[in-house]
């Protein structure tokens, strides 16, 4: 990957070898840890620059010997030599140690948001007696992956993820970059179920059946995410051969360990990811536009469909990180912005999808203030409308028989290419109808549902 030989372990240079004592390191500690390689090439690197080398005010601040020190040290030193060496003239420089510790609050909130969100859309199906489909289970067990991605970057962190690598245990930084490969699948896997959930409630609301086209490409849609997440599945997992090579490169520890173009396959996945999403964002507006509705019920009805925007503005501001994460010389620090803005993104995915759920609960909580919105929608396998509306209740009654109805106060209009209906009683009074909108869906029992 390009955590290569570190050529951030610049400046190992100089230092330590001088002969004085310092508050953290004394002179005979200093040069008892640095490693044979890296004295002779420092005491070198000193001798030319023309400083004494027991004079550290000289030592520390001089650009040449710090520029001739390392390339002595990365030539004559293996990576591990080299951080150690680092590590020592850090100290005895008393240089600052930068710790970047903003992920742990970030994710701490994000996480505890996508849960709260899963937690009230399942609450929202138990209080509208709907039935718990395949679009909830797909966003339960994205929450669940989301919480996975959170834990293990939190490992990270306690590993010294956040700090420079000459700072990190040498055996932790091999972990730290284990972690966050097992971080890509985890990602690659949330947001295949994310999307998964988006095109399983849009068949909730457009079901397949031979008039209408678009649960038809709905089932095209959800083809092309398997087949474009499996295909980058894999593409990760065996992006370096050995497999192992991918946390183990940072050390070059063996020739034949190599990996493919990782710049590349980040940049296709990013790109790739969001032109997919846009396209599940514009799916259904096309439907939408087509309903006979008031302006104003169109825009609700958009507001509905459009809350995976927040997944594209995220995917967008992740793009700047790539360049961070397939270049890095310094991983431990290198991989945190392409992590943080990765879990954020999950854990916006799982939240998105759960927002229309929110507004049924509201509805429950403050029913005068949540019940204009004009349009109430009924859809789903196995449902078509019929009966009629109850004015006293703001409820339809009826049977279920068929699929992909959309409810409206004034009229029942179903999803393009199927017969516009009236209702049966209540339409010459339909501007008295004060509606919500939520979507109604069968039960086993044959009385409508809701979510």
């Amino acid at each position: 990957m390009g955590f290569i030989r570190i050529a951030c372990a610049v400046g190992l240079s100089i230092v330590a070898l001088s002969h004085v004592a310092t508050a953290t390191l004394s002179y005979g500690d200093a040069v008892a840890a640095l490693p044979d390689c890296s004295r002779v090439c420092l005491q070198n690197s000193i001798r030319v620059g023309g400083c004494n080398i027991t004079d550290i005010a000289c030592i520390c601040p001089n650009e040449g010997i710090w520029t001739q020190a390392t390339a002595c040290v990365m030539s004559a030193c293996t990576v591990r030599e080299t951080l150690t060496t680092k590590n020592i003239t850090h100290h005895v420089c008393t240089f600052p140690v930068e710790v970047d510790d903003d992920i742990v609050p970030a994710l701490s909130v994000f996480i505890g948001l996508a849960s709260l969100a899963v937690v009230l859309r399942i609450l929202a199906r138990v209080l509208t007696s709907a039935f718990f489909w395949w679009d909830d289970l797909c966003n339960f067990i994205a929450m669940v992956g989301c919480i996975a991605a959170t834990v293990i970057t939190f490992r990270s962190v306690d590993l010294g993820l956040g700090r420079d690598m000459w700072f990190v245990d040498q055996d932790n930084i091999t972990e730290i970059v284990q972690i966050f490969y097992a971080s890509m699948l985890l990602y690659t896997a949330i947001r295949f179920l994310t999307r998964a959930s988006i095109i399983l409630f849009y068949l909730r609301v457009f079901p397949a059946n031979q008039k209408s086209k678009i649960g038809t490409i709905l089932q095209y849609t959800m083809l092309a995410n398997i087949l474009y997440n499996l295909s980058f599945f894999f593409a990760v997992v065996f992006q370096c051969k050995p497999v192992e090579s991918f946390w183990t490169l940072w050390e070059r520890l063996e020739d034949g360990h190599k990996c493919g173009d990782v710049n590349a396959l980040a940049w296709a996945a990013a790109i790739t990811g969001i032109v997919f999403d846009a396209w599940l964002l514009a799916l259904p507006f096309p439907q939408l536009m087509a309903l006979q509705l008031h302006w104003k019920k169109k825009i609700m009805g958009g507001l509905m469909f459009s809350v995976g925007i927040c997944v594209m503005i995220i995917s967008l501001i992740r793009l700047k990180t790539i360049p961070e994460f397939t270049r890095a010389v310094n991983p431990t620090r290198d991989l945190v912005s392409v992590t943080l803005w990765s879990v954020l993104e999950i854990d916006i995915g799982v939240i998105c999808p759960c927002l229309p759920s929110f507004r049924l609960i509201l509805r429950r909580l403050i029913p005068r203030i949540t019940d204009t919105t004009g349009y109430e929608m009924g859809t789903g396998p196995g449902y078509k409308e019929s009966g009629t509306f109850d004015k006293s209740t703001n409820r339809k009654s009826g049977n279920n028989g068929g699929r992909g109805i959309l409810v409206v106060k004034e009229t029942a209009v179903t999803t393009a290419g199927m017969d516009k209906t009236s209702h049966d009683e209540g339409s010459n009074d339909a501007g008295s109808y004060a509606s919500a909108t939520e979507l109604v869906l069968p039960s086993t029992d044959g009385k409508q549902q809701r979510t």
